[in-house]
């Protein structure tokens, strides 16, 4: 599927499901199996889904129709690429924090080699 994303904050239901061909009770149903799925909720209760929850979707659409997995399997899939991201964050976290800290030992090494100079 080749649809362009829309480049909007929210969508509701609706328009999710026409954009990916699907029911809304589908959508609903993989809410209660997929536990990343989680729309945010107006306060009237509609759904409003971000592009990261319509991109989920259509990666659970892709797993569940073209790679024909059972929901366990596409839960599966989901949870190992959530986790790998998760990972991909601490990793560039990790760098950020050490990248700081090297900086500032060279600081302290360059203010200590002034001093004995």
């Amino acid at each position: 599927m080749d649809t362009k994303l829309p480049d909007k904050q929210y969508m509701k239901i609706g328009e999710v499901s026409r954009l990916t061909s699907l029911n809304s009770s589908v959508l609903r149903f993989w809410e209660t199996e997929f536990s990343q799925l989680r729309p945010l909720k107006s306060r009237s209760g509609q759904r409003l889904y971000t592009r990261e929850n319509l991109e989920l979707i259509l990666s659970i659409r892709q797993l569940l129709y073209q790679e024909k997995l059972t929901i366990a399997g596409a839960k599966s899939r989901i949870a190992k690429l959530a986790a790998a991201t998760e990972l991909c964050v601490a990793d560039e976290n990790s760098y950020l924090e050490m990248s700081t800290l090297l900086k500032e030992v060279r600081q302290e090494l360059n203010e200590l080699r002034n001093l004995l100079s």
